[in-house]
């Protein structure tokens, strides 16, 4: 879902919401968005996921330049609720990976939420609360 969207530029696969996906409920929404370029893979919320609900949500952000993989919340995760949400930020630069609150994990409820942030620079990998967590 796209809505109230500027302008958009770069999105090679913006609607690919569950690349080699199998099972499960996978949403992700862009509301309110002013620019986003570069972002080769927006909206890729499970890639190659296999079982759970995989949300990713990206909501009033301002603008975001130079993320490569903008919303993944979930690489490789096998069962689980995974979520990953961005809320009211203002200006991020430089995230390789900018939403991957789980990787590699396995069972259980991982949640990585960003609120109300002013300027983020030059982090690498942002929101990793659970990194190779197993349950």
């Amino acid at each position: 879902v796209d809505t109230l969207v500027d302008d958009e530029a770069g999105a090679l696969a913006e609607r690919l919401l569950a690349l080699l996906a199998l099972v499960g409920s996978l949403a992700s929404v862009d509301l309110l968005v002013a620019d986003q370029v570069g972002a080769d893979a927006e909206a890729l919320p499970a890639l190659r996921a296999l079982v759970g609900s995989f949300p990713s949500v990206g909501a009033l952000v301002g603008r975001e330049v130079g993320a490569l993989v903008e919303a993944l919340p979930t690489v490789r995760a096998f069962v689980g609720l995974l979520t990953g949400v961005q809320a009211l930020v203002g200006d991020e630069r430089g995230a390789v990976a900018e939403a991957l609150p789980t990787i590699g994990t396995l069972v259980g409820l991982l949640p990585g939420v960003q609120t109300l942030m002013g300027d983020e620079m030059g982090a690498a990998a942002e929101a990793l609360p659970a990194l190779q967590a197993l349950v």
